[in-house]
């Protein structure tokens, strides 16, 4: 299967309104729901969407009616964990102001897999995602799209800025805030408990931006260079 490109645009669906959209959410849950069984029990690389479709119990050609392809279903919900960035990239005036929105920015993104509602869910992520070498790879494409679409924020934010310190900037923050998924990721495949989870998200977190701090003044606005 091949993975997907940076740039490629997600299959999320807009909420849905009528009986039709609702039909169409539906489907697609049952669709994730059934997948997410199927990569739980054989792994992401033995499972076909052709299995994936009589497990949802659609024709396969459903599943490409609300996916382009298996990866596309095991991320159907990046989008989520992006919801947010450009409200925190264009509220901050400074520096520190864009280093604090954005340590809660990915707190709050740590929340939705903590909720009791995702966190048996986000298990299972995690683990068929550190077993899988297609989806580590289709993963990276992933971060380095935020890369991008972090420096883009940033550059409408404060133009003034030299385009090599705004990539030098997406880059290291996206870092930090992958660094603090990698530790959620890691705990949570090895079935520590939830506070232990946590405790390894706060702590990345912490780490990362703290050494952040040090390397872009709090008060500088964000039109300025760091010195």
């Amino acid at each position: 299967m091949t993975p997907l490109p940076p740039g490629t645009p997600s299959t999320e669906p807009a909420p849905a309104s009528g009986l039709r959209g609702r039909k169409r959410e539906r489907t697609r849950a049952a669709i994730s729901d059934a997948a997410f069984r199927l990569f739980a029990e054989q792994g992401f690389d033995a499972v076909t969407l052709a299995r994936i479709a009589a497990e949802a119990d659609v024709a396969p050609a459903t599943v490409f009616t609300h996916f382009a392809s298996k990866e596309d279903i095991f991320f159907s919900r990046r989008e989520e964990f992006w919801a947010g960035m450009p409200q925190t990239v264009e509220s901050s005036r400074t520096w520190g102001e864009l280093l604090d929105g954005l340590r809660a920015f990915y707190a709050g993104r740590c929340e939705l897999i903590f909720s009791q509602e995702h966190f048996a869910h986000g298990r299972v992520f995690s683990r068929v995602l550190l077993e899988s070498p297609a989806l580590r790879k289709s993963y990276h494409a992933i971060v380095a799209e935020r890369q991008r679409l972090l420096a883009g924020l940033l550059a409408e934010r404060a133009p003034r800025l030299a385009d090599a310190e705004v990539r030098l900037f997406a880059a290291l923050a996206i870092a930090v805030g992958e660094t603090t998924y990698a530790a959620v990721h890691t705990t949570m495949a090895a079935d520590e408990p939830t506070e232990r989870v946590r405790a390894a998200a706060a702590e990345a977190l912490d780490r990362g931006f703290a050494r952040l701090a040090r390397a872009y003044e709090g008060p500088a606005p964000l039109d300025a260079e760091p010195s």
